[in-house]
């Protein structure tokens, strides 16, 4: 009896062990979602978001550097969170940015809806307002395919 105890002791010390392990994949996949939100022009359009992934990620940093690696988990992977959201929006607002700029030959009523849309979209995503400002973005964008 106690050698069946003393098993699933050290089968649970091995499962405790391997959650606490380093955060590699956590890490690499939100240094790459910071990057790929910057390339996509987060810094213009989505500024809240990455400021929060930017600062998750330096937590992140400083906790795998202490060896806190359950925290720098979290943190990290509430730092892709982040990032993905500002990516999210950079790209609806280059979007309908783009279909704004090609829409030059369109009615100038569609024009005007269009570029209203397109700036509360931007005041959104000032606002940490993600999902509107990726609503507002993709309704400009078609209101100019109509």
């Amino acid at each position: 009896m106690s050698c069946k105890i003393f098993l699933a002791g050290l089968v649970l010390l091995a499962l405790l062990v391997s959650c606490a392990g380093v955060p590699t994949q956590e890490m690499s996949d939100a240094r790459q979602s910071v990057q790929a939100a910057h390339e996509a022009g987060a810094d213009q359009y989505s500024s809240k978001h990455l400021k929060n992934a930017e600062d998750y990620l330096a937590q992140a940093e400083r906790e795998l550097g202490l060896r806190y690696f359950n925290r720098a988990r979290h943190d990290a992977i509430l730092a892709r969170s982040e990032a993905l959201k500002a990516q999210d929006v950079a790209t609806a607002i280059k979007e309908a940015q783009t279909a704004l700029d090609a829409a030059s030959d369109r009615t100038q009523g569609a024009l005007r809806t269009a570029r209203d849309l397109l700036r509360r979209a931007i005041d959104a995503a000032a606002r940490g307002k993600h999902k509107q400002a990726i609503r507002l973005a993709h309704e400009a964008r078609l209101r100019l395919q109509q």
